[in-house]
């Protein structure tokens, strides 16, 4: 096995996908990313960032609905990275590095419908048979079903509440019972479920890398700041009654994803088990929850505001909420990127976590009033659980970018909410699976 890093990053032909395969390329043309140092406090001694090779080889496979808007975006990435490179001064070792790691690297366009299990498991058999291992895979697509833009409510916020009313906007307004063609609820399965049967499809490719690489491979679930538990996890677990299908969603990854590191560790610790089937029996890979921040995406335009210019309004908006305090509020696609490249290429033990860094707390963080969280945490009080930690891109006033970390806190009332999911989605990934062997029976039968 090769050095080679193979990372597969969902809807990367726009928005933040895309700010992530730029990033990335960006960071890995140098010797020493400045993305890979360490930055958080984790009590760990100074640690050094391996150097590799600039001919290793990287690999950025570029999951996406659309073709043609792919292989447009795959070219914009060669031509942004090659001014980078000529940027850069002629005759110094950085250019030198990044000349020979231009030489190496390969975008892949892949066709991938998260809203069709199908095609989800067409695109896991199309990238087994291409490649031998996975080291990373990034879980950033997703999608709102937003109906309008409650422009009035929005404008009363801004002025009474500015810096939450960017941070936890309340006035996107979504409408509910949307289903995909495979009869299922279309946000949570593009966001939530199109992402874990793609998962379980390229586990087999996770767990070759972690075997035979110095490190584990690394899966990446995007979340959001606007994450928040506002549906009925009883009867509503596909998202289809909620009118906050989004905020749903993204709680879901959440709850999901931290269920699947905490086995991963659960199994390691015990030199594996029974439940290893759904994780990385000895570490091979881990699991993350990174978000963008707020920025300006195509998203919006699910919105239909009926105001001409109203992206430019929205940028300004943008810019004084960041300018009078708000960390959050990033102003282009790349530094949108810095948590989750940060998360992928930093060593693992600089990444903080639940059990290293228990200072990390939900009473940390401010809510709205509007917010399902508002006034639930304060250091007064008992220390709140801690279900996750979302690694989320800030900057300062100025555009200086960096990641930064909440914690997620454990929705008490419903505390094995991710237990009981991931039994959920196990069990209908299965169901699909069973009826495509169906489906691939009788056509062989036919054809007989």
């Amino acid at each position: 096995m090769s050095n080679e890093l193979v990372i597969v990053v969902t809807g990367a032909n726009s928005g933040v996908g895309f700010g992530i395969c730029h990033r990335l390329l960006v960071q890995l043309s140098y010797a020493h990313p400045s993305d890979a140092e360490p930055h958080f406090n984790v009590g760990q001694h100074k640690l050094n960032v391996q150097t590799r090779p600039p001919d290793a080889g990287t690999t950025i496979v570029m999951a996406c609905r659309d073709p043609k808007r792919a292989q447009d975006a795959r070219d914009k990435l060669y031509r942004l990275l090659d001014k980078h490179i000529a940027g850069l001064r002629k005759s110094s070792d950085e250019h030198a590095y990044a000349t020979a790691f231009r030489r190496s690297v390969r975008l892949d366009t892949e066709r991938l419908d998260l809203a069709s299990v199908k095609s989800v498991l067409d695109f896991g058999r199309t990238v087994s048979q291409k490649y031998e291992y996975i080291s990373h895979l990034i879980f950033n697509a997703g999608t709102a079903t937003y109906s309008h833009f409650d422009l009035l409510g929005f404008t009363y916020d801004l002025f009474t509440h500015p810096i939450h009313a960017i941070e936890h906007v309340r006035r996107n307004i979504q409408t509910n019972g949307v289903l995909s063609k495979d009869n299922l609820g279309y946000a949570w399965q593009c966001n939530v479920f199109g992402h874990y049967v793609l998962y379980r499809t390229l586990q087999p490719l996770l767990l070759a890398y972690g075997r035979y690489a110095s490190t584990p491979a690394r899966v990446l679930w995007m979340s959001s700041i606007d994450s928040e538990p506002l549906f009925d996890p009883k009867d509503d677990w596909q998202l289809t009654k909620t009118l906050h299908s989004y905020h749903a969603s993204k709680f879901e990854i959440e709850a999901v994803s931290s269920e699947l590191e905490r086995r991963t560790i659960e199994t390691e610790e015990q030199g594996g088990s029974s439940r290893a089937d759904l994780v990385a029996p000895h570490g091979e890979f881990h699991h993350y929850i990174v978000s963008p921040g707020i920025t300006s995406t195509n998203m919006s335009t699910l919105l239909n505001i009926p105001i001409p210019g109203w992206q430019y309004l929205m940028l300004a908006a943008f810019w004084f909420v960041r300018f009078i305090g708000s960390p959050h509020v990033l102003m282009s696609l790349y530094s949108a990127a810095v948590a989750t490249v940060h998360v992928a290429l930093a060593p693992l033990r600089a990444l903080p976590t639940v059990h290293n860094a228990p200072h990390i707390s939900p009473a940390d963080i401010e809510y709205p009033t509007w917010h399902a969280y508002h006034g639930r945490f304060t250091h007064r009080d008992e220390a709140p659980r801690v279900l996750a930690l979302r690694f989320g891109s800030e900057n300062d006033r100025w555009g200086r970018d960096y990641p930064g970390v909440t914690a997620v806190p454990v929705w008490e009332e419903h505390s094995d909410l991710g237990a009981t999911l991931l039994e959920r989605f196990e069990r209908l990934y299965q169901t699909f699976l069973e009826a495509e062997r169906g489906e691939e029976a009788g056509v062989e039968n036919e054809t007989q």
